[in-house]
Formats: structure tokens, C-alpha cells, sequence
């Protein structure tokens, strides 16, 4: 009789951990499904009350300017979503121009200059750590500088 209670005893609190496990499991897995298969994007937001805002928002080409309220979200203008056309940043043309690559991706002929633009000098494996010497040497003299000795 003693050994069914036990039997009894495991198996009900056995049961109680799977249902809490089960339980919390399906609580925190609601955030990590998968997303619906549109491209959705939200461009910008701009809040007009307490608990009003204008949305833009682009989904399938498309863009919707929402109306978001505590009870409801109205769409109050859609078009079509702009294309952004590539924008080269000038210090990346001016690179790329240096290394003597054309626009069209091309390298122009002729050799490549050599330069050592970046040189840094050889760290060894504890360089920036707190077992470094070097470290211990920069932070007193960041402290020297700043108590101006």
C-alpha cells in the first residue's frame, strides 16, 4: 500500500511540473512566432496626444499613412511606397577614386599605389586587458590628467 502511494505521489507532482512547464511555455512562445509573410516596415511615427499618433508605414509597395488611437487605427492616406535609390556617400567615392576604382566597379589600369594608411603598432595577446602593464600606464595617466598633476 505504501509503495502505491508513492507511486502516486511522484506521478501527480510529476504531472503538476509538466503542467507548469507546458503552461509557461506557451506564455513567453507568443512573442516568437513568425512573422506573416508581408514586408512590413514601419518609416516613421509622430505622436499628436496622450494616447493618439500619426504611423507611416510601408507594406507590399505600398504606403499607408495610419491613424492610431487607443480604440482604433484608421488609414488616413495611402500611395505607392517611393523606391530609395542608392545613395554613394562622398568620402566612400573619394576612396574608391583614390584606389584607383572606376564608378562602374572597374579597377583603372595601371598599378595601385601602396600606401600604409592605418599603421598600428603590434599588440601582444593582453594588450587592453587589465593584466596589462600598458593599460595600468594609461589609466594612471588619464587619472594624472584629470586631477591636473
Amino acid at each position: 500500500m505504501d509503495t502505491l502511494l508513492l507511486v502516486l505521489r511522484v506521478g501527480l507532482s510529476l504531472a503538476v511540473v509538466i503542467v507548469l512547464l507546458w503552461m509557461a511555455q506557451k506564455r513567453w512562445s507568443k512573442g516568437s512566432r513568425p512573422a506573416a509573410e508581408t514586408d512590413l516596415q514601419v518609416v516613421s511615427r509622430r505622436s499628436v496626444g496622450q494616447k493618439a499618433s500619426v504611423v507611416v508605414v510601408d507594406a507590399d509597395g505600398r504606403r499607408f499613412l495610419l491613424g492610431v488611437t487607443e480604440h482604433a487605427i484608421n488609414v488616413l492616406h495611402d500611395g505607392p511606397a517611393p523606391v530609395a535609390a542608392p545613395v554613394a556617400e562622398p568620402a566612400f567615392a573619394h576612396s574608391m577614386q583614390e584606389a584607383g576604382v572606376r564608378q562602374d566597379g572597374m579597377a583603372d589600369a595601371g598599378p595601385l599605389p601602396l600606401r600604409a594608411r592605418h599603421h598600428r603598432p603590434k599588440q601582444d595577446a593582453l594588450s587592453g586587458s587589465i593584466l596589462s602593464s600598458r593599460t595600468w600606464q594609461q589609466a594612471g595617466a588619464a587619472v594624472r590628467k584629470g586631477l591636473n598633476l
